[in-house]
């Protein structure tokens, strides 16, 4: 009687194969030297991507990759420098990336997945996303721009710098944007600002069906403007105390004056909440 041939398990091979090539963890360094406003531009869908500065004119690229699979292209023409990890296998948390470069660098960043965490920076920004988490602290004198699918973003200690923020579903926290030129679009994600703008900042933030939360605080000489198509627009403000004046759509919570930053406020069908705890 002839027995019928054992296949192996398809299923079974293909995660061995999977495991086998995460089980592998390398660490590679690479440092470049470069000049003034040099041009970094980096490209990973696989994974984590941290930025600092360094404390001289050298770019130090740390990778850490977590499979076999993961392979990587650095290239360096005078003072671009372009950085990216390739994979036969899709997925985050392949490779993780942290870079040491110039403060004043011009940096161009692309990522799917998992966390962008830059800190310190004070040149050109450009930031671009799927669903990678966006964290930008620290950076001041800078130009900041955001581009996400449904990646949250989180802005934090941001001085004097000009910010272009766009999501189509991620939320958007701003927590101490000082004296700086903001504008944030969002589809349905939420805005959410809290803190002290200073005397000089302009704020923009337009949402078509997320909610707009603005918390300043009492003291803070701002000029608010305000207006939801079909959602609701609520304030709590002390008015009498603040000797309000409150036009149709319009609200100034100071008398116009030089040195009030200026927010502008718009929604389609969100809830536009102001505070002044």
């Amino acid at each position: 009687m002839a027995h019928a041939r054992k296949h192996p398990n398809i299923a079974a091979v293909s995660m061995a194969l999977l495991l086998s090539a995460a089980s592998a963890q390398e660490r590679k360094e690479s440092t470049y030297m470069v000049g003034p406003q040099a041009v970094i531009s980096i490209t990973n869908t696989y994974g984590a991507i941290t930025i600092k500065p360094s404390e001289n004119r050298q770019v130090v690229v740390t990778t850490v990759s977590y499979s076999s699979v993961v392979s990587f292209e650095n290239e360096q023409h005078g003072d671009r420098i372009d950085l990216r990890s390739k994979s036969t296998l899709q997925g985050s948390g392949l490779v993780d990336y942290t870079v040491l470069l110039p403060s004043d660098a011009l940096v161009n960043v692309r990522s799917s997945s998992g966390t962008l965490h830059v800190q310190g920076l004070r040149g050109d920004v450009i930031l671009q996303s799927e669903s990678a988490t966006v964290e930008v602290i620290d950076v001041s004198d800078a130009h900041l721009h955001v581009n996400t699918l449904s990646g949250p973003i989180n802005l934090t200690d941001i001085h004097n710098s000009h910010l272009d923020v766009h999501s189509v579903g991620g939320n958007v926290t701003l927590r101490k944007v000082i004296e700086s030129s903001v504008e944030v679009n969002s589809t349905r994600g939420r805005i959410d600002y809290d803190g002290d703008p200073g005397a000089r900042g302009e704020y923009r933030f337009t949402s078509h069906s997320g909610d707009l939360e603005i918390s300043i605080p009492t003291g803070a000489p701002v000029e608010i403007s305000s207006h939801s198509v079909n959602g609701q627009s609520d304030e709590d403000l002390p008015k009498r105390k603040l000797g309000l004046s409150v036009g149709s759509g319009n609200m100034l919570l100071k008398p116009r004056i030089s040195s009030a930053s200026r927010f502008v406020l718009r929604s389609f069908k969100g809830r536009i909440h102001i505070r002044r705890p």
